[in-house]
């Protein structure tokens, strides 16, 4: 069902309103409110006509969360859903819109109050909203309009054909601002002899709520910062090139570049975008609960999301998404560790493909993780000058595991930074049996990192995870009596806890036996609010 006050916008009205762009000098556009994207279309096919390059870059913003799948599955870029509280340091070579009419007076201020020079707008209007400015707000937009000596066409009849018709009659709004000549406020400022000092507060100790609203400050900071310094370096060429006489030396000594290309103010926020979603992909505050498979992957995503404002809605957004991903790659990575554990990192050969049901293995030794496991691919110490410091590789495994075991616990266990212990090992020396969250760890020189679970009960929940992920218990584990199996179920358990450990099991099924929403309840909350 279509929203109330949605009205695709006709093609023969869009021929009409578009008449007279020239359409090379368009990179950039955004259209506020998109709908399902005719507008977004119509300009791409126009750019294809007209130009011999693909590099038109279109923004969409909508509001209706049906509309976004719509542009999305279309391959259409949607930045954020209410435009109204759309923010952006992005400069666009063209705005076209066709708010709701009931709130039109306000779509159309709030685009020229967050556009910057040397831009175009055109905008579809209720016609009663320019000639009957009744409210402060319509005739707030009105007086701007004629200071900005902006185009206003009235036309009839022109929805009455479309997709959806009405018989309203429209006001076509055009506003073309050139690029203003920016005065240098350095020189102004020591004309002045004044300095003024912004000061931002330090993110790291910040909750993680907390952390994401001070982040996005930061960037917002760095961004407007770099962006009055862009501006200030082109005010001040000028003054740098007055009075020189000779033309061979009629060139600025002092170059501005991004990134050692072409100065730009959109690839300067493509760039600032760049290192704040790396240092937010980057941070534990944000990736936490993520294993470092997980953590590798949005990680990689940071190329695509300079295309996106690096603020709360697309953080928000994306922490959704992690939620929902959150389960998966967690219990994946839990089943690889059970791999790695149980039997593929053994010191015998015949260990190494031994993957049977339990009553079929040759030795009981692989079959779920012992109290006692060895890490013997990784190397404990540094080896240019043999002090203990744990690989980074090892503490990433560890790491990995701890998350696992966080996941299985679902909280009951108190914390231990794993981080500070193990710089606390580093700096008094201690190699062996340093006492972590869920087990003690022991490295030695040969290379190998020795772990001894704690948690006998969870070490055993474990095993029974990683078992009925695997298919290697019976369908009914944890759900008949060990009497009421067949003589093959009750094989399989004597061979993996035997008839004692199985009835501890049942007694405790609730711990025992694993469901995602006791592990992480909150995870289930986020991904429905999204």
């Amino acid at each position: 069902m279509l929203p109330k006050e949605f009205y695709p916008t006709p093609k023969e009205l869009l021929d009409k309103i578009t008449a007279g762009i020239d359409w090379k000098m368009i990179q950039t556009v955004l259209e506020p409110s998109a709908g399902k994207g005719d507008i977004a279309d119509y300009i791409k096919e126009k750019y294809k006509c007209h130009t011999y390059h693909d590099s038109l870059d279109i923004d969409c913003i909508e509001i209706d969360e049906s509309l976004r799948r719509i542009l999305k599955g279309k391959g259409l870029r949607v930045v954020h859903d209410d435009f109204l509280t759309f923010n952006t340091f992005k400069h666009y070579d063209l705005i076209i819109m066709n708010p709701p009419f009931s709130d039109g007076a306000k779509h159309l201020l709030h685009a020229l109050t967050c556009q910057r020079d040397n831009y175009g707008l055109i905008c579809i209007l209720n016609a009663e909203t320019i000639r009957n400015p009744y409210t402060n707000e319509r005739k707030d937009l009105v007086s701007r309009l004629r200071r900005m000596n902006a185009e206003i066409e009235y036309m009839a009849n022109q929805f009455l054909s479309a997709e959806r018709p009405t018989g309203v009659e429209i006001a076509v709004i055009k506003v073309f601002v050139p690029e203003e000549e920016n005065e240098s406020f350095i020189f102004e400022d020591l004309r002045k002899q004044s300095y003024q000092e912004k000061v931002c507060e330090d993110v790291t100790d910040l909750a993680p709520n907390d952390f994401i609203k001070a982040i996005v400050q930061k960037y917002n900071m760095e961004t407007e910062a770099g962006i009055k310094l862009i501006l200030e370096y082109k005010a001040m060429v000028p003054h740098m090139l007055q009075g020189l006489e000779d033309s061979s030396y009629n060139s600025p000594i002092l170059e501005m570049k991004i990134c050692g290309r072409q100065l730009s103010t959109n690839m300067f926020v493509r760039e600032v975008r760049r290192k704040y979603w790396t240092v937010l992909f980057s941070s534990p505050k944000f990736t936490g609960k993520m294993t470092s498979n997980l953590a590798s992957r949005y990680h990689s995503q940071v190329a695509e999301l300079t295309d996106y404002d690096f603020s709360e809605y697309n953080i928000r957004t994306i922490q959704v998404e992690m939620s929902r991903n959150l389960i998966k790659g967690i219990e994946d990575c839990i089943i690889e560790l059970f791999d790695l554990l149980s039997h593929q990192y053994t010191y015998s050969d015949e260990l190494q493909n031994n993957i049977h049901y339990y009553n079929g293995w040759k030795t009981n030794k692989a079959w779920y993780i012992n109290k006692k496991v060895i890490l013997p691919y990784m190397n404990a110490f540094n080896s240019w000058n043999g002090k203990f410091d744990p690989d980074y590789q090892v503490k990433a495994q560890l790491a990995d595991i701890e998350k696992a075991l966080n996941y299985l616990d679902g909280g009951l266990t108190d914390g231990r930074d794993m981080e500070l212990w193990l710089r606390h090992a580093v700096e008094t020396g201690q190699t062996r049996k340093i006492q972590l969250k869920y087990f003690y760890v022991t490295f030695y020189k040969k290379g190998t990192c020795h772990i001894e679970f704690i948690n006998e009960d969870l070490l055993k929940k474990l095993n029974i995870f990683g078992s009925q992920q695997k298919k290697w218990l019976p369908p009914g584990y944890g759900q008949k009596t060990y009497a009421s199996m067949q003589p093959e179920e009750r094989a399989v358990i004597d061979e993996f806890e035997g008839r004692s450990g199985y009835e501890k099991t049942m007694m405790k099924q609730e711990y025992f036996i694993y469901n995602p929403a006791d592990s992480f309840p909150c995870l289930e909350t986020k991904a429905e609010a999204g």
